[in-house]
């Protein structure tokens, strides 16, 4: 039985959820996860994969914590992080989340966020968009200059997955977004003809980390969970999470 009351902490990716169980003084943490492919999403009735709620829910278990990582949108992931609803989320240390959270520790892993081209295109500089036809998926951002150029070309797509689509026929030149994301999507609706790729030009690369509410904070749960992180980083179970997950995705 859980009492009411529950201490919270949170960012852009993952999330934690502290409550007092009812016989013992002990805070536990909810850690939750941006609930968006490829990091946390469900893949049936009630279970859920992606690698960032695998890592999750590794850190939580190294904790000694018996509790599991939450998956909310990306929305509702940062509001409960701000508003003092969650404790921690493992998200991309952005200058947004420097802003309004503390870092507490990063996993080793860099989100980047860019131009993905087609096959046969390969820019080197900025300039070298000019020209390109490019997916833009709608309500995503990267950034400046790419955000508020208006010299580029863009081509307004609802989500990655019809970015792909255009790409794989030849429809677009690129799409922007988070790399990851992008060869995610063309891996589930492409899964036997995958698109061949140029080389990206990345605009931003992100330290993934677990991220907690600075004015709201468990010191002691705070404590285990950047340990937990640490020997995770430090014996390779967070870097073969990582590259167990992608291991079929990027061969193109």
């Amino acid at each position: 039985m859980i009492k009411s009351g529950c201490l919270r902490i949170g960012i852009l990716g993952i999330l934690f959820c502290f409550a007092s169980p009812a016989f013992t003084q002990e805070s536990t943490p909810v850690l939750q996860t941006i609930g968006q492919e490829p990091y946390s999403y469900l893949v049936d009735d009630n279970r859920y994969e992606g690698y960032h709620y695998e890592i999750a829910n590794s850190i939580l278990k190294q904790a000694g914590y018996k509790v599991t990582a939450e998956p909310p949108p990306l929305k509702r992931l940062i509001h409960n992080l701000k508003e003092g609803h969650s404790d921690c989320i493992l998200a991309a240390n952005s200058p947004f989340a420097r802003k309004h959270f503390i870092a507490v520790e990063e996993i080793g892993h860099n989100l980047q966020v860019g131009i993905l081209p087609r096959e046969g295109i390969n820019p080197s500089e900025y300039e070298d968009l000019q020209g390109l036809a490019i997916a833009v998926p709608q309500g995503m951002t990267i950034g400046e200059p790419f955000d508020s150029d208006t010299s580029l070309i863009k081509v307004s797509t609802p989500d990655y997955n019809q970015s792909s689509l255009m790409l794989k026929h030849n429809r677009i030149d690129a799409i922007m977004g988070a790399l990851e994301s992008i060869r995610f999507s063309a891996y589930k609706v492409l899964p036997n003809e995958q698109p061949r790729y140029g080389t990206p030009l990345i605009i931003q690369s992100l330290p993934v980390a677990l991220i907690c509410n600075k004015d709201k904070i468990d010191t002691e749960i705070v404590k285990r969970l950047k340990t937990a992180t640490q020997e995770l980083k430090a014996n390779g179970t967070i870097e073969k999470i990582i590259s167990n997950f992608f291991a079929n995705l990027f061969a193109s």
